[in-house]
């Protein structure tokens, strides 16, 4: 189901999908990736939704929330995303939610490690499903906009043949589970091509700020396709000292891994939650 949060201090152009779960249980607030949707959770919300109050939301551009306006263009893409989510969590400890974990996805993931550099007094611990952490130093502005067309490319086949983009999407991802296909198929076509066309999906600081200053409990879920941290960048990551970072690599599965290896990703990240919701940090 849809709900919005009645507290004042929730932003009203964003909608949280809730999955349900006990209702004075830990809450898992969960950011999606470029593209995607709250909805794209499906699999992995089942599993938690008996253990814990499972929470998703459809990011600024994303889903059924707002479109980003020229200023917040201009802003940044992930700042305002940031801002969004600081704002998200004050709104649910206003509530009574007490620190919430996020769980993110790439885009979503980045988002979520900003919040725990940036604002750890709203968040308990992050999970980082191959996260989008920050900007490459050596990434130019005409790299950045090459990508965005090429994604704006991408998404206007959605809203043109929306068939022939899902068989497409089927065939290329043959092995998730069944339920992730139709909101993920929905959400290829609520993207919003103005955000996708800046080629911005992260923060403009880079990766190892960001890393570097994560100061809560953070689980750093990486693949061996090397789409966005190979084994140069895992060692620069954990060259950054940072005690809190813990760093594993889910073999056999490609950048969703929670999809594309279901079993590996819950046997690193269930027994992970467990202990850091547990202990209260």
């Amino acid at each position: 189901m849809v709900s919005r949060m009645p507290s004042p201090e929730f932003p009203p152009d964003l909608t949280v999908h809730d999955y349900g779960g006990p209702q004075d249980a830990p809450a898992l607030v969960l950011l999606h990736g470029l593209t995607d949707s709250g909805e794209c959770w499906a699999d992995a919300a089942a599993r938690w939704a008996p253990r814990y109050r499972v929470l998703a939301w459809d990011a600024r551009g994303h889903g059924n929330s707002a479109r980003f306006t020229p200023k917040q263009l201009e802003a940044g893409v992930g700042e305002t995303m940031v801002a969004d989510a600081v704002a998200l969590l004050e709104s649910l400890r206003d509530q009574g939610f007490e620190r919430p974990v996020l769980v993110g996805h790439s885009m979503g993931g980045g988002t979520a490690g900003s919040v725990a550099a940036t604002r750890p007094d709203l968040v308990r611990a992050v999970v980082l499903e191959d996260p989008a952490l920050g900007g490459d130093p050596d990434e130019t502005l005409d790299d950045r906009l090459k990508a965005g067309a090429e994604r704006a490319v991408d998404a206007q086949q959605w809203l043109d043949d929306p068939e022939a983009a899902l068989a497409q999407g089927l065939a290329d991802n043959p092995g998730w589970p069944a339920s992730e296909y139709d909101g993920w198929a929905r959400a290829k076509k609520q993207t919003d091509l103005a955000m996708l066309a800046t080629g911005e999906a992260r923060v403009r600081r880079t990766w190892q700020e960001v890393a570097a200053e994560i100061a809560v409990p953070a689980l750093v879920v990486t693949c061996d396709d090397d789409y966005l941290w190979d084994d140069a960048k895992r060692a620069e990551l954990d060259a950054l000292d940072n005690p809190h970072l813990e760093v594993v690599t889910v073999h056999d599965a490609d950048h969703c891994i929670r999809r594309s290896n279901v079993e590996g990703f819950h046997a690193v990240v269930d027994p992970w939650l467990e202990q850091h919701v547990s202990s209260r940090t």
